[in-house]
């Protein structure tokens, strides 16, 4: 708007000047006859005409506008402004006299041909009109392409650009998107999905919505502001298993797989941790025996004495810490999950076995007030990748020395905030020192390490939550304790 109105300002000035010239010299001997007047009065028509078109563009954008509740495309804008050039030009050609019935009519005739010759891109610019008049698609929609959603990265007159799950670009014709249904998936919407599970036919139902209800909610990626619904659909005695099915609704609809594979994961974790047996293709018998197969690998007794003698003070030997892994039972939690306790073990004692697990706020509205949504495990970078980064982003203040100190600094830390600060050494300016670490080393909440003995209460929701509210880093073993079991342990391993 700024840019138009400044434009106007020179326009009018330049044809006001003209015109005042063209005015003044004509009864000049000079400048009044001739050629020098017909050029004079001809600069300031051809002005005119120029001011006429900038003035009707900018009005005719500004109504549609008005109307419309939108800006202007940048398309719109050249189509706008192209036939207002034409209808000026023609104008202005009729006023100086130029016969233009032979131009048009051999116009015609060219056009006709270049028309037929051009069918296909000038079916897909009148179609890229269309589509910038109706705003049907903007860039970073995703549309459905033969079952392949495609998102959108750039739209121009002639075609879209448009990039495949697999990361490859395609060129999508404006035609292709008018000629037939395009279901178009806005980037701001939220978008409804369902998913499928079996569950076992001896649990009940009810018991198993409700840890899936909750386990779905706490995806950082659904919408909790819609409702999510998890019933069963049927009865698959052949596999004695109910299928049950959930509607949730995504944030953005390129995340929906990676929703769906949380499900999957956190479904799992959620069985192990509540004793809920998984269905089995078989008969009942191999049923039971695949998941008593399954508590005795989590629950070997020899397998978790090592883990709970690290985790416990110094003296706690190890046929101690075999009784006790004999009287606990273990909990196992997805990364990034919240720790929530199974209802069974009420009064229980925890200790983190291993893995580690950070402080977050019990009621954590971020992803709803500031759209921020924090990335899960498997969107993060893994260790190598981190360290690469870091010497990427450290070439870029002391040059390919980078990677060499990298190098060598990691053979002398063993984490990775000390290689950071290690490295960090290399830069000399103070100020853009700190700028590195901070940009490296992001502000982490505080984090509970093996060892730690965790207590649970009953939050505002009626769940039996940790206390304070802690997330997984990874995979994280809790092992829950009987009350008074692990004091017990510790008091004879203390007279011991």
């Amino acid at each position: 708007m700024t840019l138009s109105r400044t434009a106007l300002v020179p326009a009018l000035i330049f044809a006001a000047v003209l015109w005042a010239i063209a005015l003044v010299t004509e009864t000049d001997p000079v400048l009044g006859v001739g050629l020098a007047h017909r050029v004079l009065e001809s600069a300031a028509i051809v002005a005119t005409a120029i001011l006429a078109v900038m003035l009707a563009g900018k009005l005719l954008l500004s109504l549609a506008a008005s109307l419309t509740g939108t800006p202007a495309t940048g398309f719109q804008r050249v189509i706008v402004y192209a036939l207002l050039t034409f209808a000026a030009s023609f104008a202005t050609l009729r006023y100086f006299g130029l016969d233009l019935t032979a131009v048009l009519t051999t116009s015609a005739i060219v056009t006709a041909a270049v028309g037929f010759a051009m069918q296909p891109t000038l079916s897909s610019m009148i179609a890229g009109l269309a589509l910038h008049a109706d705003r049907a698609v903007h860039v970073g929609d995703c549309v459905l392409l033969d079952n392949e959603t495609v998102r959108i990265e750039s739209m121009n007159w002639r075609a879209a650009i448009g990039r495949r799950p697999d990361g490859r670009l395609m060129v999508i014709p404006n035609a292709k998107l008018t000629e037939a249904s395009t279901e178009v998936l806005r980037a701001s919407d939220a978008h409804r999905a369902e998913f499928n599970f079996l569950g076992p036919i001896d649990h009940p139902p009810q018991q198993i919505c409700d840890l899936t209800r909750e386990l779905v909610s706490d995806l950082a990626l659904v919408d909790k502001s819609r409702p999510i619904a998890v019933a069963p659909i049927s009865f698959e005695p052949e596999q004695e298993s109910v299928r049950f099915r959930i509607h949730y609704w995504t944030r953005s609809y390129g995340e929906r797989t990676l929703i769906e594979g949380e499900i999957v994961r956190r479904i799992w974790y959620s069985f192990q941790r509540n004793r809920i047996a998984f269905p089995h293709p078989t008969a009942c018998a191999l049923s039971a025996t695949a998941q008593d197969n399954l508590d005795s690998k989590l629950q070997d007794a020899k397998g978790l004495a090592p883990d709970i003698a690290r985790a416990l003070p110094a003296g706690f030997s190890p046929d101690a810490a075999e009784s006790a892994a004999k009287e606990s039972r273990l909990l196992l939690y997805a990364p990034d999950e919240r720790l929530i306790m199974p209802e069974w073990s009420d009064g229980w004692r925890y200790l983190l076995l291993r893995g580690e697990a950070y402080e977050v706020p019990e009621f954590d509205l971020t992803p709803e007030i500031a759209s921020a949504q924090p990335q899960l495990a498997v969107e993060r970078l893994g260790p190598t990748a981190a360290i690469t980064r870091l010497a990427d982003e450290l070439s870029l203040i002391i040059g390919p020395y980078a990677k060499l100190a990298v190098m060598r600094a990691g053979d002398r830390t063993q984490t990775y905030e000390q290689l950071c600060r290690e490295v960090a050494q290399e830069i000399e300016e103070p100020r853009r020192r700190e700028a590195f670490l901070e940009k490296m080393l992001r502000a982490k909440p505080r984090t509970w390490h093996p060892g730690a003995a965790i207590a649970a209460r009953r939050n505002a929701s009626g769940q039996l939550a940790s206390e304070p509210s802690l997330r997984a880093s990874g995979e994280v073993a809790l092992l829950a304790v009987p009350s008074g079991l692990l004091e017990q342990f510790t008091r004879r391993a203390a007279a011991e």
